[in-house]
């Protein structure tokens, strides 16, 4: 099968070229001509230039193609409009380009958040059935870019993915935590909160079996490995894995938004978007971010990565490319 990648050359979106191509799929990788293709060097690839808030350049990116997987996304912006303006437009003119170049397409994916749905409000995980409650402007927009492939519906098959909190080889977001384990800390909140998190092989052979999934049509799934972890947990669990002896790091709220109000002054000055903001912040200080896994793993044949075993793995990418 041909398919189309958006934000390939990413975290998320090289793990997915790179199972498309060891499952003997031919992906075609959208990139934007300033794109860095470090991760996407050694594989074996179609390249097409575009940008998903060009829609000129969308006809070319999807003609051809059986089917598209829709990584692309913004995480961090200096304001709500930019937020919008990739997840929510960049996602409707990709479907648009859809069904006026690919009508015949197969199959779209889009890859979401655990963010659109909101957090649970109690230890018991979100249901697909209760609203969305999303609580920052990049929730709010990926929402607002889930609800845009309704022009989809009778025309062309999708799925929805909203992964937990994804770790694996190339992140940069829970890298913190396996830093701060290798220089023997264990950073815990003074209040409880809890999590789900996803490997992102994981992530990327949920995306593949949806590829062919009848099941998945018009649906959407949570991802995440059913355990809720606290923040002191997750530590432990990697510093178990990779044998380290670690000791308690208190983390206060305050010192999360004073963080962050440092982070924005600095950004600011820079230009740049805060890579921890206060919305960020506001997302990570809910006590619950859970939602029910289990009708993924039905529908999509799936079998969760334990945390144990895939922060070893983790651990030992970053070792071996000397990010620790």
């Amino acid at each position: 099968m041909k398919v189309l990648v958006t934000g390939a050359n990413g975290f998320v979106g090289s793990h997915i070229v790179e199972m498309l191509v060891e499952q003997g799929h031919t992906p075609v990788c959208l990139v934007r001509s300033t794109s860095n293709l470090k991760w996407l060097k050694d594989t074996a690839i179609e390249q097409r230039t575009g940008d998903i808030c060009s829609p000129a350049s969308l006809a070319n990116a999807v003609r051809g193609v059986d089917a598209v997987i829709h990584a692309a996304g913004i995480l961090r912006a200096k304001d709500r409009d930019s937020y919008f303006r990739v997840n929510e437009q960049g996602t409707l003119q990709l479907a648009q380009a859809v069904l006026s170049h690919a009508p015949g397409l197969k199959k779209f994916i889009l890859i979401s958040s655990q963010a659109a749905m909101g957090p649970s409000q109690s230890f018991a995980p979100k249901q697909l059935h209760e609203p969305e409650t999303p609580v920052s402007d990049y929730g709010r927009s990926k929402l607002a870019g889930e609800k845009t492939l309704s022009i989809l519906k009778g025309k062309v098959p999708f799925t929805i993915l909203r992964p937990a909190s994804v770790y694996g080889p190339r992140d940069k977001d829970i890298f913190i935590f396996f830093q701060l384990v290798h220089y023997g800390f264990r950073p815990r909140t003074t209040s409880s909160r809890y999590l789900q998190l996803l490997f992102v092989k994981d992530l990327a052979r949920a995306a593949l079996c949806a590829l062919s999934s009848d099941a998945a049509n018009g649906s959407t799934y949570f991802l995440g490995e059913q355990t809720p972890f606290q923040w002191e947990e997750v530590s432990a669990l990697i510093a178990q894995a990779i044998k380290k002896k670690t000791f308690p790091l208190p983390l206060p709220d305050a010192a999360f938004y004073g963080t962050s109000f440092i982070a924005e002054v600095l950004a600011s000055l820079c230009g740049k978007p805060a890579v921890l903001n206060r919305q960020k912040i506001d997302e990570m200080m809910q006590p619950y971010w859970l939602g029910n896994s289990v009708p993924a793993q039905k529908d999509l044949a799936l079998d969760f990565t334990k945390l144990d075993f895939g922060a070893k793995i983790t651990y030992s990418w970053y070792r071996e490319n000397s990010w620790l």
